[in-house]
C-alpha cells in the first residue's frame, strides 16, 4: 500500500506540475513579458546596424556621385581633347622643323 499512496502522490504532484506550466505557458502577460526581454535585447543591436548601414549608404551615394562626374568628364573631354592634342603635334612638328632647319644651316 505505501508504493500505491507514493505513486498516486507522484502522479498527483506531474499531474499540478503539468497544469503550472500550462498556465504559465498560457498566460499573456509572461508571453508579453518574453517579447519585451527579447525587444529590449535586440532593438539596441538593430539601432546600431542601421546606423552603420546608414552611413555605408551615404559613402555609397557619395562613391556613386564621384564616379557619375568622372564619366561625365571622360564623355565631354573625350571629344575635345584630341583635337588639342592634335593642335600640339601639329606645333611640335613645326617647331621641330624650325629646330632642325636652323642646325642644318
Amino acid at each position: 500500500m505505501i508504493r500505491g499512496n507514493s505513486a498516486l502522490q507522484r502522479k498527483e504532484a506531474i499531474t499540478a506540475s503539468n497544469e503550472f506550466i500550462r498556465e504559465i505557458a498560457n498566460e499573456p502577460s509572461l508571453g508579453l513579458y518574453y517579447v519585451q526581454e527579447h525587444v529590449a535585447a535586440s532593438v539596441p543591436k538593430l539601432m546600431e546596424v542601421k546606423s552603420q548601414f546608414k552611413e555605408c549608404t551615404k559613402e555609397t551615394h557619395k562613391e556613386i556621385h564621384s564616379l557619375n562626374n568622372s564619366v561625365y568628364s571622360v564623355k565631354h573631354f573625350g571629344g575635345v581633347v584630341p583635337k588639342h592634342l592634335n593642335t600640339i603635334k601639329q606645333k611640335l612638328e613645326q617647331m621641330n622643323a624650325r629646330l632642325a632647319s636652323k642646325i642644318t644651316k
